[in-house]
């Protein structure tokens, strides 16, 4: 594949890769391609005495999320949109604050409870990799326990007022988390599987040594996060078909690869085949590669690379005609079933498992 039908697949713009070059090269490099990007959205006109965060309301949400890093980057320039870049960045920092302190709640609750425990994304990013708290915005927190310890977990976070979502949780068997929101907003994500495509029972990345490295989240609560080779693999997998397409995963990635030279891509490279999930891979590190300068050897595409494109795709697509809506998530299921599930799912015949995600499907959409 080349990189325009690959940019194509997921969805990515042409002046969205300017501004992920703006926010991840070296400054004199970045200040170039920030420039084309003023250009192309019209702002490159105002002056700093009217930058605030308003002049960016036409501006698309991914986009947004990247301006943090912008910053950062500029943020010792004399460039005229600062101030509303600096707004940004104290937006994302205050708010990132408040799912600091819950995940901290948390952690430290589980830890008294002998509660096995992990954080993925958004924290982990924050605080291990770019070690700055307002340059990746973040929605949840996203908390990984055994399914042993699920209910125990459930009860715990009742405590801080943040309780299941009624129909996730019914159909916890199907998925790998469920959201739980209080009554201020704050949503933590409660994984007992830390990717997509695991089935409800396996065995859970906790267990598994290679899977894990420790944080010390504050001075009395420590918890664990994914090793960095497999946090890479998590934030491109992730990014890409775990969920609503997205640009933060691009310099996640990024940032993981340049700020680690051990990453075992061997091991995720296997995994990958292993979970059938090579494609999206390689999708992934294609844009790093050839869009961001990243030098290592792609892995090859597998045998049944187009049986993956098509489950990506259909991931990717949002038909608006519900008949076609529809056809799509049976076609979807039907993948989904044979490429991650049928080994680990062999109680359930293919009707059974199609049908059941599609009644949880309906009831969300409600």
């Amino acid at each position: 594949m080349t990189i325009e039908e690959v940019k194509k697949l997921i969805g990515i713009r042409e002046d969205q890769i300017w501004l992920l070059k703006a926010a991840l090269f070296a400054p004199e490099e970045a200040i170039n391609y920030w420039e084309r990007w003023k250009k192309y959205q019209n702002l490159n006109h105002i002056t700093k005495a009217d930058a605030n965060y308003s002049i960016f309301s036409e501006i698309d949400t991914e986009s947004l999320r990247v301006l943090p890093l912008i910053y950062r980057k500029l943020e010792h320039t004399d460039d005229s949109l600062l101030p509303a870049l600096k707004d940004a960045y104290r937006t994302t920092w205050m708010s990132n604050q408040k799912l600091l302190y819950r995940a901290q709640e948390i952690v430290r609750a589980c830890n008294e409870a002998g509660i096995p425990n992990m954080l993925l994304k958004g924290i982990p990013m924050s605080l291990h990799y770019y070690k700055d708290m307002g340059v990746r915005p973040m929605g949840d927190v996203d908390l990984l326990v055994p399914l042993e310890y699920l209910e125990p977990t459930i009860s715990l976070l009742a405590t801080y007022g943040n309780i299941p979502d009624a129909i996730e949780y019914k159909y916890r068997h199907l998925i790998h988390a469920m959201h739980c929101f209080d009554e201020g907003g704050i949503d933590v994500d409660l994984h007992w599987q830390a990717f997509f495509f695991q089935y409800y029972t396996e065995q859970c990345v906790l267990d598994k040594p290679e899977f894990r490295q420790p944080l010390a989240l504050s001075e009395d609560s420590d918890t664990s996060i994914l090793s960095d080779s497999y946090q890479l693999f998590h934030t491109i997998i992730h990014g890409t078909i775990g969920g609503q397409p997205t640009l933060r995963w691009i310099p996640d990635a990024y940032t993981i690869l340049k700020k680690n030279d051990k990453i075992d891509l061997k091991a995720i490279f296997d995994y990958a085949q292993e979970r059938n999930v090579q494609f999206a891979l390689y999708v992934g590190l294609k844009i790093l590669t050839e869009e961001l300068n990243i030098v290592f050897t792609l892995p090859k595409l597998p045998d049944n690379y187009l049986v993956q494109k098509l489950y990506f795709t259909l991931v990717l697509r949002r038909p608006k005609n519900n008949l076609f809506l529809r056809v799509n998530q049976v076609t979807k299921h039907l993948i989904a079933y044979y490429i991650f599930s049928k080994p680990k799912a062999a109680k359930y015949f293919v009707g059974k498992w199609i049908s059941q995600k599609i009644l949880f499907w309906h009831e969300m959409k409600r």
